[in-house]
C-alpha cells in the first residue's frame, strides 16, 4: 500500500507542487512549519526524492496506458457503444463454480442474458436468476459443445461475450501423472477453449463485435514443484489468448473484437479451499473470489480488452520470464525446503 501511494503521481505531484511551486502565501508557511522539525538539507533531499517518485510513477502510468492501448490494437475508442446490454448474450463455462457463479450473477444483474454451462444436472441456487439460462454441458466433448451452442443460437441468439472459465486443478509429481489425469486437465483447461471459440467466435467476426475472456492464472508465469500439470495448462491458456487475438486481427480482419486474459493468484474458491490453511501459513496473499470476478465484469462492461494481473504482493512474478536465471532460480530455491516438506506430506513419489 505504501509503495503504491509513493508511486501515485497524483500524491507525489501534489506534495511536490506544495513544496516547490505553490503560491508563496501557501508554500512559505508550510516550509517554515517543516523547518521546525526537519533541517533544510533533509527537506531538499525529500524534494529530490519526490521528483524521482513522481517521474517513476508517471512513467508507470504512461506505460500502463500504452500497454492497454496496444492490447486493443491501438484503437483509441472503446467498443462499449456497440453493446445493448439487455439484449447481449454471454456464455460462461464452469458457471456453477466459484468464479463462474459470481460472474454469471453479476452480469445478469447488469441486464446481460447469461448462458451458464457446467457439468451439473441442474443449476445451483447461486445462479438462479431470470436472466440466467442453464445448460448441462461437458465442454471437453466437442459434439456436446456444438449441440448446446445450437440450442443457444436457436432459443436466444448469437452470443457476443464468451468467458472460458471452466478449469480444474492438477497436482503431484510429474512421474506420477496418469494418462487419464493428464488428458482430463488439458481437455478442461485448454482444449475446451478451442471448442467454444469455434462455435461462438465466427458470428463475432461477422458482426465485428465480441469479447472473449480467458481465465488463466499467475501460474502462467512460473511453475513450482507439484503443480506442473496445472501450470502447463495455464501457460497454454495465455498462449491461446495471444494467438486468438492475433488471428482475429490478421486472419479475420476483425480488430474490433476484444480479448481479455486474467491471471489471479490463489483465490478462496472451492478449488483452493482445501489448501487455504497451508497457503496462509506460507504467507500467501489469498484473494476473495469477488475481487477477481469484479475485475472481469468491469473489463467486459468497459468494451476494452486487457491482461489483468490479480496477484497482490506476488505481482513481480509476472516478470519472472524476463529475469536472469541466477535470480529466478535463486528465488525458487529459497523455498525448496518448505516445498519439499509440503509435497512429502501429500505425495509419495514413485521412483521407477
Amino acid at each position: 500500500m505504501a509503495t503504491k501511494l509513493a508511486l501515485t503521481p497524483a500524491v507525489t505531484g501534489a506534495l511536490l507542487f506544495a513544496l516547490t511551486a505553490a503560491p508563496d502565501r501557501f508554500r512559505d508557511p508550510l516550509l517554515a512549519q517543516l523547518r521546525q522539525y526537519v533541517s533544510s538539507t533533509n527537506i531538499s533531499r525529500a524534494i529530490t526524492t519526490l521528483k524521482w517518485l513522481f517521474g517513476l510513477g508517471l512513467a508507470g502510468e504512461v506505460n500502463e496506458w500504452l500497454s492497454e492501448l496496444a492490447q486493443n490494437n491501438y484503437r483509441w475508442r472503446s467498443e462499449a457503444h456497440k453493446y445493448d446490454w439487455p439484449n447481449e448474450i454471454a456464455v460462461i463455462t464452469g458457471a456453477t463454480g466459484g468464479f463462474g457463479s459470481l460472474m454469471s450473477k453479476d452480469l445478469a444483474e447488469r441486464g446481460v442474458n447469461v448462458m451458464a454451462l457446467d457439468m451439473r444436472d441442474e443449476a445451483t441456487p447461486a445462479i438462479k436468476h431470470p436472466k440466467i439460462h442453464y445448460f448441462k454441458c461437458d465442454v471437453t466433448d466437442r459434439d456436446a459443445v456444438a449441440a448446446v451452442a445450437q440450442q443457444i443460437r436457436e432459443k436466444h441468439g448469437n452470443p457476443s461475450i464468451l468467458v472460458n472459465n471452466a478449469g480444474i486443478s492438477g497436482e503431484g509429481p510429474i512421474v506420477d501423472q496418469t494418462k487419464e489425469q493428464l488428458r482430463k486437465i488439458f481437455d478442461v483447461n485448454v482444449i475446451s477453449h478451442y471448442y467454444t471459440v469455434a462455435e461462438f467466435m465466427p458470428n463475432m467476426v461477422r458482426e465485428k463485435k465480441g469479447h472473449v475472456v480467458t481465465i488463466a492464472s499467475i501460474a502462467s508465469f512460473v511453475t513450482t514443484a507439484g503443480i506442473t500439470p496445472y501450470s502447463n495448462t495455464k501457460v497454454a491458456a495465455l498462449s491461446f489468448h495471444e494467438g486468438l487475438q492475433n488471428e482475429a486481427r490478421v486472419l479475420h480482419n476483425a480488430p474490433e473484437l476484444k480479448f481479455t486474459v486474467v491471471h489471479p493468484f490463489f483465490a478462496a474458491t472451492p478449488m483452493v479451499t482445501p489448501h487455504l490453511a497451508e497457503l496462509k501459513k506460507a504467507g500467501a496473499n489469498v484473494l476473495e473470489p469477488k475481487e477477481v470476478t469484479d475485475a472481469v465484469v468491469k473489463q467486459i462492461m468497459s468494451g476494452r480488452g486487457r491482461q489483468i494481473i490479480l496477484a497482490g504482493n506476488a505481482k513481480p512474478v509476472v516478470y519472472f520470464r524476463s529475469m536472469p536465471h541466477w535470480i529466478t532460480q535463486g528465488i525458487l530455491q529459497l523455498s525448496d525446503s518448505r516445498n519439499r516438506r509440503s509435497m512429502a506430506s501429500k505425495f509419495t513419489v514413485k521412483n521407477k
